[in-house]
């Protein structure tokens, strides 16, 4: 079995050589190479699952290489080979996702950069969907994908010159923007407060309330890593993160810190 630390030292390759490695037939099962990619995903923002392939014993990934294009990579018939690569972006990128943005069951590939832009791909014909050329930000620290208004796409949660801004996930106009000033490296969307109603957690230690975007709860800082965890089995997920090599939880809804 591909073990996660040989998994990441594959990654780390390919990430220093611009090239992805090959897999043997004897390395791993497409089960197995799944479960190792999404854990490979929890730890590096610039990799991700690619959760789409034509047969069911395929798997595929997409990953940001040192050389500021993505690349998408499939598993097939014990091989790992190189299906899509971009062309150069302008910045290094931060973080990659695949993710359906408009719910026609074929995901999108998304990734913002060090040159403060965004781009987004369809992975039919990879054709360019959006670039944000026109937003003429300084810089985007984090990014999300989640659906916060409540219709049919996902929306892309961005964090650029220090304030939320929410864009439409299939016409990518700016739909909203936040006053609150934050300055993450992790952005998570999620029901942290048991109100029904999804909340934004920054790892600088900020709970943005998705509709209104402003600041419902702020600490000096979750951590980073930062994740999220129901560690006490209440049905509600607790913040953790890692501050100083050390593991915290925080209970937002009861508005302490409980580990």
């Amino acid at each position: 079995m591909l073990t996660t630390a040989r998994a990441a030292v594959l990654l780390a390759a390919a990430l220093v050589l611009g090239s992805a490695p090959r897999a043997s037939a004897q390395d791993e099962d497409v089960d197995a190479l799944r479960f190792e990619t999404d854990l490979l995903s929890s730890v590096y923002q610039v990799f991700a699952p690619f959760p789409w392939t034509e047969k069911p014993d395929q798997a595929s990934f997409v990953y940001a290489d040192s050389k500021n294009t993505i690349r998408q990579y499939l598993y097939d018939g014990g091989r790992l080979r190189e299906t899509w690569k971009s062309f150069p972006l302008e910045g290094a990128a931060q973080a990659v996702f695949a993710e359906d943005l408009n719910g026609d069951g074929r995901p999108e590939i998304i990734t913002f950069t060090t040159g403060a832009r965004i781009y987004v791909w369809e992975t039919i014909k990879y054709t360019l969907l959006w670039e944000s050329v026109e937003e003429n930000f300084e810089t985007i620290s984090a990014m999300a994908i989640a659906n916060v208004d409540r219709d049919a796409a996902l929306e892309l949660v961005v964090c650029a010159d220090n304030l939320i801004h929410y864009y439409d996930g299939v016409e990518f106009f700016r739909d909203k923007v936040g006053r609150d000033f934050v300055d993450p490296r992790v952005i998570l969307v999620a029901d942290v407060d048991g109100d029904l109603t999804d909340e934004i957690i920054t790892d600088d230690g900020y709970v943005l309330d998705t509709n209104t975007l402003s600041i419902e709860y702020a600490v000096e800082g979750f951590g980073y890593p930062m994740s999220l965890f129901d560690i006490d089995n209440d049905g509600i997920l607790e913040v953790m993160g890692e501050k100083g090599g050390v593991i915290q939880f925080w209970d937002v809804k009861d508005r302490r810190e409980i580990w």
